[in-house]
């Protein structure tokens, strides 16, 4: 190879490394105005997603005090449905106390007339002894009742019958005594009488007089006529009065002649 080859190699060398890093300073530059796009690209992107972001939290914190407006309407609704559910409560509780006491009520008006009753059919059925129980138990709960008056007649009727004597005419007595207007006066009389002539001890007197005050004051009255059927036989027939005694006619004495 010539030297006049040789020095021309190196300045040949040289500009070629010069074209060189030409070349890549442009492949550089293109790629670091890539890298701005990019960059300007993603900072415009982030400052979207920041006002996204923005938003999002301002509908959030609206979401959020929306839920917390509509907690505190749940809360009231809650409260409202309580104080409602007390006061359905308060109104169940007061109807079922008054239904209870209508009850009750009813109940009262009918046990009167149910012991009355069931004492009645007993009398009916010769159970005198429950007859009898069943009147005393209405007369000690409803010693006023409507039926008092047939209680204590009938309670005498089924001691009778059972042939307790001073325990028929003590129920009779209460009859005549607090019922003297009775349409039973007549036969509560007439029972007494009865009674009394059955105790021991001899009360015929007093029974005399009730007899007799039914033939007065009843004249027309069945009573009236079984009362003077005792009365004859309480009150002894008169004695009829001895016949005289005729004496023998004196015989004269003889004539003389």
């Amino acid at each position: 190879m010539s030297k006049k080859y040789l020095l021309l190699l190196p300045a040949c060398l040289l500009a070629a490394g010069c074209v060189a890093t030409q070349q890549d300073m442009l492949q550089m530059q293109s790629q670091m105005d890539d890298l701005n796009t990019s960059l300007t690209n993603m900072q415009k992107n982030q400052a979207e997603l920041a006002v996204k972001m923005e938003d999002l939290t301002k509908n959030l914190n609206a979401s959020s005090e929306s839920m917390k407006d509509i907690s505190t309407q749940m809360d009231r609704l809650t409260t409202r449905l309580d104080e409602i559910d007390v006061s359905m409560n308060k109104r169940v509780n007061a109807i079922g106390q008054t239904i209870r006491k209508q009850q009750e009520d009813v109940e009262a008006s009918l046990l009167p007339a149910k012991i009355y009753n069931d004492a009645y059919n007993a009398f009916l059925n010769n159970n005198f002894d429950g007859a009898a129980t069943g009147f005393k138990t209405y007369l000690s709960k409803f010693p006023a009742g409507e039926t008092a008056e047939g209680a204590y007649f009938y309670l005498g009727e089924s001691l009778y019958l059972k042939e307790r004597w001073q325990d028929a005419a003590l129920a009779y007595a209460n009859v005549l005594e607090k019922f003297p207007r009775s349409a039973r006066v007549p036969a509560a009389r007439l029972k007494y009488a009865m009674a009394l002539l059955k105790l021991p001890e001899d009360k015929k007197g007093e029974a005399l007089k009730y007899l007799q005050s039914v033939i007065k004051d009843f004249p027309q009255s069945q009573e009236a006529k079984t009362a003077k059927d005792y009365i004859t036989k309480l009150t002894p027939a008169p004695a009829k009065p001895a016949a005289p005694v005729k004496t023998p006619a004196k015989k004269a004495p003889p004539k003389k002649g």
